[in-house]
């Protein structure tokens, strides 16, 4: 499994389960609210990947599931850095469309990659104002060594949202904002949305191919 699949499923194995756990105060959460969300979101989208079914009915769940409860909008904000406040109203708008349609492209295939997976919690930590890291070690029948990752939470508005996930010490959105970043002070914002666009519609062909 390659670390994009990794992160895939990983997305998915927290995203899956997360309108299905509310904490017993709506109003906080605590670190065992976020250790058990977590532990209560495994079953539901592995049993949703190792379905008989078509892969195309696999992709639309996870892709629903994805842009319901994974923060988009803020993770799209922050992978841009200091350009989101130079970017006009125009630009922003379209950059957050064409970095969601992004995000799904790349993290909604490849399902026979996470086949007979399976997860230990190892720990839960609240970082103060809202935010926890839940961290788990990923067995999977492809590699004969641990995943270790971190999944990094928000909660608000009375529940949790995803805002990354750390994958041997490697962050998805620190990783994307430094990529991001070159190529804006290469081909400035509308080339940056212009590449996100060709990678996606490359995905995209891939998937299909």
């Amino acid at each position: 499994m390659t670390g994009i699949h990794k992160r895939i499923f990983l997305i998915f194995l927290l995203a899956a389960g997360l309108h299905s756990f509310v904490p017993a105060n709506a109003l906080a959460a605590s670190s065992d609210d976020a250790r058990n969300f977590v532990n209560d979101v495994g079953s539901k989208v592995l049993t949703i990947v190792n379905a008989s079914g078509d892969e195309a009915g696999k992709k639309q769940q996870l892709q629903q599931m994805f842009s319901q409860y994974v923060d988009i909008p803020w993770m799209g904000r922050f992978v841009l850095g200091h350009s989101w406040q130079e970017a006009t109203p125009d630009q922003r708008n379209h950059y957050l469309q064409a970095y969601k349609n992004y995000l799904l492209a790349r993290y909604t295939t490849n399902f026979a990659n996470y086949n007979g997976s399976k997860y230990i919690i190892t720990g839960a930590r609240d970082e103060g104002d809202g935010t926890f890291t839940v961290d788990m070690k990923i067995k999977t029948p492809q590699q004969s060594q641990d995943t270790l990752a971190g999944y990094r939470l928000a909660y608000e508005n009375g529940q949790f949202k995803i805002h990354d996930i750390v994958i041997e010490g490697v962050s998805l959105i620190t990783t994307q904002r430094s990529e991001f970043a070159s190529v804006v002070q290469r081909e400035g914002m509308d080339g940056l949305i212009k590449d996100i666009e060709n990678k996606t519609q490359a995905k995209q062909a891939s998937s299909h191919s």
